[in-house]
């Protein structure tokens, strides 16, 4: 423990951080919910395709997909996440995926810490209003 330096009341002491006591692993569902949470906020988004972001290949290459959103994470641990997306009808496709991309990479980044590298948008359905 030490000190505030002076100009600071003389009572407020603060802690030095050692070295980490251990690691500290994040799932892959969780980056998965985070970034789903992130493009679910984006107007325009009916809801992620959970459905259609797994396939048959998931179990031979030891890869899943978690809330419509497939996370691979490369050698040097950077982020790779593919989204699988509804959309409302009435949105523009183009902006609405630019959108995900620029919110999921914010959400994940900030709650991680860890480095994004891409998202990759896929539109796989339309919500018609009926």
């Amino acid at each position: 423990m030490r000190l505030v330096p002076t100009g600071a009341p003389p009572n407020i002491q603060v802690m030095d951080h050692g070295a980490p006591a251990g690691s500290v692993r994040v799932a892959n569902e969780v980056i998965a919910s985070i970034a789903a949470m992130a493009a679910r906020e984006v107007d325009g988004v009916a809801g992620l395709d959970e459905a259609n972001a797994r396939h048959f290949g998931d179990w031979i290459k030891r890869e899943t997909a978690h809330r419509g959103v497939r996370v691979l994470l490369d050698g040097e641990r950077r982020i790779h996440l593919e989204v699988f997306l509804t959309v409302d009808s009435n949105a523009v496709l183009r902006e609405v995926a630019e959108r995900v991309q620029d919110n999921v990479i914010e959400a994940v980044q900030r709650m991680l810490g860890l480095e994004v590298v891409e998202v990759n948008v896929f539109v796989s359905s339309i919500a018609f209003a009926g």
